[in-house]
Protein backbone atom coordinates (compact mmCIF):
# COMPACT_ATOMS: atom_id res chain seq x y z
CA UNK A 1 0.00 0.00 0.00
CA UNK A 2 1.38 3.67 -0.57
CA UNK A 3 2.36 5.47 2.21
CA UNK A 4 2.16 9.75 2.20
CA UNK A 5 4.29 12.06 4.12
CA UNK A 6 3.33 15.32 5.12
CA UNK A 7 6.60 17.57 5.47
CA UNK A 8 6.05 20.63 7.88
CA UNK A 9 8.32 23.89 7.30
CA UNK A 10 8.37 27.04 8.27
CA UNK A 11 11.04 29.63 6.83
CA UNK A 12 11.69 33.47 7.01
CA UNK A 13 14.40 35.05 4.81
CA UNK A 14 16.99 31.94 4.69
CA UNK A 15 16.17 31.54 0.87
CA UNK A 16 18.97 29.88 0.21
CA UNK A 17 18.67 27.00 3.10
CA UNK A 18 15.12 26.40 2.32
CA UNK A 19 15.79 25.82 -1.22
CA UNK A 20 18.53 23.62 -0.07
CA UNK A 21 16.32 21.68 1.73
CA UNK A 22 14.20 21.34 -0.55
CA UNK A 23 16.26 20.15 -2.84
CA UNK A 24 17.65 17.64 -0.39
CA UNK A 25 14.12 16.29 -0.22
CA UNK A 26 13.80 15.90 -3.79
CA UNK A 27 16.57 13.63 -3.61
CA UNK A 28 15.32 11.20 -0.62
CA UNK A 29 16.37 7.63 -1.66
CA UNK A 30 12.87 6.67 -0.49
CA UNK A 31 10.20 3.20 -1.99
CA UNK A 32 8.70 3.51 -5.25
CA UNK A 33 4.89 2.97 -2.73
CA UNK A 34 6.19 6.40 -0.53
CA UNK A 35 4.40 10.09 -1.53
CA UNK A 36 5.88 12.63 -0.21
CA UNK A 37 4.20 16.28 -0.19
CA UNK A 38 5.69 19.38 0.85
CA UNK A 39 3.93 22.23 3.43
CA UNK A 40 6.15 25.54 3.63
CA UNK A 41 4.72 28.30 5.75
CA UNK A 42 6.27 30.71 4.68
CA UNK A 43 5.95 33.63 7.42
CA UNK A 44 6.76 37.07 5.98
CA UNK A 45 9.69 36.86 3.63
CA UNK A 46 11.17 39.47 1.88
CA UNK A 47 13.86 38.31 0.37
CA UNK A 48 12.46 36.37 -2.65
CA UNK A 49 11.44 32.67 -0.82
CA UNK A 50 7.92 32.25 -1.70
CA UNK A 51 8.76 33.02 -5.54
CA UNK A 52 12.00 30.93 -5.53
CA UNK A 53 10.02 27.93 -3.98
CA UNK A 54 6.99 28.05 -6.49
CA UNK A 55 9.46 28.92 -9.58
CA UNK A 56 11.79 25.68 -8.68
CA UNK A 57 9.20 23.47 -6.59
CA UNK A 58 6.03 24.08 -8.01
CA UNK A 59 4.36 21.02 -5.93
CA UNK A 60 5.57 22.86 -2.59
CA UNK A 61 1.92 23.69 -0.67
CA UNK A 62 2.57 27.24 0.44
CA UNK A 63 0.92 28.78 3.37
CA UNK A 64 1.53 32.57 3.96
CA UNK A 65 2.61 34.02 7.69
CA UNK A 66 2.09 37.85 8.31
CA UNK A 67 6.23 37.61 9.17
CA UNK A 68 4.75 37.48 13.24
CA UNK A 69 4.32 33.39 13.23
CA UNK A 70 7.82 32.63 14.08
CA UNK A 71 8.62 28.57 14.03
CA UNK A 72 6.40 27.21 16.60
CA UNK A 73 2.91 29.17 14.93
CA UNK A 74 3.96 28.38 11.77
CA UNK A 75 4.46 24.92 11.39
CA UNK A 76 1.54 24.73 13.63
CA UNK A 77 0.29 26.61 10.47
CA UNK A 78 1.58 24.27 8.06
CA UNK A 79 0.36 21.24 9.95
CA UNK A 80 -3.47 22.14 9.92
CA UNK A 81 -2.90 22.83 6.21
CA UNK A 82 -1.83 19.12 5.78
CA UNK A 83 -3.94 17.51 8.00
CA UNK A 84 -6.38 18.41 5.43
CA UNK A 85 -5.29 15.66 3.84
CA UNK A 86 -4.66 12.93 5.96
CA UNK A 87 -1.51 11.56 5.30
CA UNK A 88 -0.21 8.66 7.06
CA UNK A 89 2.66 10.70 8.46
CA UNK A 90 3.72 13.90 9.41
CA UNK A 91 7.46 14.94 9.20
CA UNK A 92 8.75 18.22 11.18
CA UNK A 93 12.16 19.64 9.33
CA UNK A 94 13.71 23.10 9.83
CA UNK A 95 14.98 24.32 6.83
CA UNK A 96 18.45 24.87 8.19
CA UNK A 97 19.45 20.96 8.03
CA UNK A 98 20.67 19.30 5.23
CA UNK A 99 19.31 15.43 5.23
CA UNK A 100 21.33 12.51 4.68
CA UNK A 101 19.79 10.60 1.11
CA UNK A 102 18.35 7.95 3.35
CA UNK A 103 16.42 9.83 6.14
CA UNK A 104 13.15 9.27 5.53
CA UNK A 105 12.69 5.61 4.86
CA UNK A 106 15.27 4.54 7.34
CA UNK A 107 12.58 6.79 9.64
CA UNK A 108 9.95 5.02 8.25
CA UNK A 109 11.48 1.59 8.60
CA UNK A 110 12.07 2.46 12.22
CA UNK A 111 8.65 3.51 12.91
CA UNK A 112 7.26 0.35 11.77
CA UNK A 113 9.21 -1.61 14.39
CA UNK A 114 6.63 0.63 16.89
CA UNK A 115 3.12 -0.04 14.40
CA UNK A 116 3.71 3.44 13.78
CA UNK A 117 2.37 4.15 17.01
CA UNK A 118 5.41 6.36 18.18
CA UNK A 119 7.02 9.43 17.38
CA UNK A 120 10.71 8.85 15.67
CA UNK A 121 13.19 11.30 16.46
CA UNK A 122 16.24 11.69 13.82
CA UNK A 123 19.55 13.23 15.44
CA UNK A 124 22.05 15.36 13.48
CA UNK A 125 25.34 15.98 13.87
CA UNK A 126 27.34 19.52 13.37
CA UNK A 127 28.24 19.28 10.07
CA UNK A 128 29.84 16.51 7.38
CA UNK A 129 33.04 17.59 8.99
CA UNK A 130 32.16 17.80 12.61
CA UNK A 131 30.71 14.54 13.38
CA UNK A 132 29.12 15.72 17.01
CA UNK A 133 25.81 15.40 17.53
CA UNK A 134 23.85 19.29 17.73
CA UNK A 135 19.73 18.13 18.03
CA UNK A 136 17.76 14.89 18.68
CA UNK A 137 16.05 13.49 21.56
CA UNK A 138 16.29 14.62 24.97
CA UNK A 139 15.75 13.86 28.76
CA UNK A 140 13.37 15.36 30.86
CA UNK A 141 15.67 16.12 33.83
CA UNK A 142 18.19 19.14 34.73
CA UNK A 143 18.97 21.25 31.77
CA UNK A 144 17.07 18.10 28.98
CA UNK A 145 20.54 16.20 28.42
CA UNK A 146 20.74 15.33 24.48
CA UNK A 147 20.67 11.05 23.88
CA UNK A 148 23.25 10.19 21.98
CA UNK A 149 21.78 7.72 19.75
CA UNK A 150 22.96 4.41 19.23
CA UNK A 151 23.91 2.86 16.02
CA UNK A 152 21.88 0.00 15.92
CA UNK A 153 18.84 0.45 18.80
CA UNK A 154 16.36 2.63 18.90
CA UNK A 155 16.61 4.88 22.34
CA UNK A 156 13.22 5.97 24.87
CA UNK A 157 13.06 9.86 25.11
CA UNK A 158 10.75 11.85 26.68
CA UNK A 159 11.22 15.08 24.60
CA UNK A 160 13.20 16.55 21.75
CA UNK A 161 14.46 19.02 18.99
CA UNK A 162 11.83 19.62 15.94
CA UNK A 163 14.64 19.77 13.46
CA UNK A 164 13.67 15.84 12.25
CA UNK A 165 10.29 14.47 13.64
CA UNK A 166 8.69 11.95 12.44
CA UNK A 167 4.49 11.65 13.52
CA UNK A 168 2.41 8.72 12.55
CA UNK A 169 -1.29 9.87 11.93
CA UNK A 170 -1.80 7.27 14.72
CA UNK A 171 0.27 9.79 16.94
CA UNK A 172 -1.72 12.68 15.55
CA UNK A 173 -4.82 11.72 16.50
CA UNK A 174 -3.99 10.97 20.18
CA UNK A 175 -1.93 14.06 20.51
CA UNK A 176 -3.15 16.61 18.21
CA UNK A 177 -1.57 19.53 17.17
CA UNK A 178 1.60 21.26 19.10
CA UNK A 179 0.55 23.77 21.49
CA UNK A 180 -0.11 27.31 19.39
CA UNK A 181 0.55 29.54 22.46
CA UNK A 182 4.40 29.38 22.13
CA UNK A 183 5.30 31.61 19.31
CA UNK A 184 8.76 30.82 18.40
CA UNK A 185 10.44 27.92 21.38
CA UNK A 186 9.27 25.59 23.66
CA UNK A 187 6.78 24.34 21.28
CA UNK A 188 8.85 21.07 20.52
CA UNK A 189 9.88 20.37 24.17
CA UNK A 190 5.98 20.88 24.93
CA UNK A 191 4.90 18.58 22.71
CA UNK A 192 6.80 15.88 23.63
CA UNK A 193 5.91 15.55 27.35
CA UNK A 194 2.11 16.12 26.00
CA UNK A 195 2.85 12.40 24.17
CA UNK A 196 4.37 10.79 26.92
CA UNK A 197 1.57 12.01 29.53
CA UNK A 198 -1.25 10.57 26.65
CA UNK A 199 0.32 6.96 26.35
CA UNK A 200 2.53 8.04 23.19
CA UNK A 201 6.13 6.87 23.20
CA UNK A 202 8.79 8.53 21.62
CA UNK A 203 12.07 7.34 20.22
CA UNK A 204 15.63 8.52 18.98
CA UNK A 205 16.25 6.42 16.49
CA UNK A 206 19.81 4.49 15.31
CA UNK A 207 22.39 6.86 13.90
CA UNK A 208 21.99 10.11 12.59
CA UNK A 209 19.56 11.50 9.63
CA UNK A 210 21.18 14.96 8.56
CA UNK A 211 23.38 17.62 9.57
CA UNK A 212 22.42 20.97 11.29
CA UNK A 213 24.56 23.85 12.70
CA UNK A 214 24.32 24.22 16.75
CA UNK A 215 23.01 28.10 17.92
CA UNK A 216 25.57 29.40 20.32
CA UNK A 217 24.39 28.55 23.90
CA UNK A 218 24.62 31.52 25.28
CA UNK A 219 21.56 32.98 24.79
CA UNK A 220 21.06 36.50 23.34
CA UNK A 221 19.61 37.85 26.60
CA UNK A 222 22.63 36.83 28.53
CA UNK A 223 25.71 38.32 25.68
CA UNK A 224 27.96 40.87 27.02
CA UNK A 225 28.01 42.59 23.86
CA UNK A 226 24.22 44.24 24.47
CA UNK A 227 23.53 46.83 27.42
CA UNK A 228 21.61 45.34 30.15
CA UNK A 229 18.31 46.89 29.26
CA UNK A 230 18.58 45.29 25.48
CA UNK A 231 18.87 42.20 27.32
CA UNK A 232 15.89 42.73 29.34
CA UNK A 233 14.11 43.19 25.73
CA UNK A 234 16.01 40.48 24.03
CA UNK A 235 14.51 38.34 26.68
CA UNK A 236 11.08 39.17 26.34
CA UNK A 237 11.57 38.61 22.31
CA UNK A 238 10.19 35.92 20.49
CA UNK A 239 13.73 34.62 19.88
CA UNK A 240 14.72 35.38 23.06
CA UNK A 241 13.59 32.81 26.60
CA UNK A 242 10.66 34.75 26.77
CA UNK A 243 9.46 34.24 30.48
CA UNK A 244 5.37 34.41 30.25
CA UNK A 245 5.91 31.21 27.51
CA UNK A 246 8.40 30.15 29.65
CA UNK A 247 5.83 30.05 32.61
CA UNK A 248 3.43 28.35 30.83
CA UNK A 249 5.43 25.34 29.49
CA UNK A 250 6.60 25.12 33.41
CA UNK A 251 2.88 25.36 34.90
CA UNK A 252 1.56 22.36 33.23
CA UNK A 253 4.28 20.48 34.69
CA UNK A 254 5.84 21.91 37.54
CA UNK A 255 4.77 23.11 41.23
CA UNK A 256 3.77 26.76 41.46
CA UNK A 257 6.74 27.25 43.34
CA UNK A 258 9.63 26.22 41.17
CA UNK A 259 7.61 28.08 38.12
CA UNK A 260 7.47 31.02 40.23
CA UNK A 261 11.57 30.69 41.00
CA UNK A 262 11.93 29.76 37.34
CA UNK A 263 10.43 32.86 36.52
CA UNK A 264 12.62 35.17 39.09
CA UNK A 265 15.81 33.07 38.13
CA UNK A 266 15.35 34.19 34.23
CA UNK A 267 15.33 38.02 35.14
CA UNK A 268 18.56 37.60 37.43
CA UNK A 269 20.20 35.86 34.95
CA UNK A 270 19.78 39.14 32.43
CA UNK A 271 22.54 40.82 35.16
CA UNK A 272 24.60 38.49 34.39
CA UNK A 273 26.21 38.70 31.02
CA UNK A 274 28.67 35.96 28.90
CA UNK A 275 31.29 36.99 25.96
CA UNK A 276 28.87 34.59 23.59
CA UNK A 277 32.56 34.97 21.09
CA UNK A 278 34.50 32.33 23.42
CA UNK A 279 32.07 29.59 22.86
CA UNK A 280 33.69 26.62 20.62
Amino acid sequence: MEKSIAILITVHNRKEKTLSCLERIKHQQLSTDVNVVVFLTDDGSTDGTKEEVRRFYPGVNIIKGDGTLFWNRGMRLAWESASKVNPDFYLWLNDDTELMDNAFQRLLDCSEKFEDKSIIVGSTYVSPEIKCLSYGGRLKKHNNPFITPDETQCLPCDTFNGNIVLIPRKVFEIVGYNDIYYRHSFGDFDYGIVAGLKGVSSYVAPGYYGYCGRNNPIPLFRRKCYPIFKRYKLLYSPLGYNPIEDFHLNWKYQPLFLCVWYFIKLHINVLFAVDHTKYQ
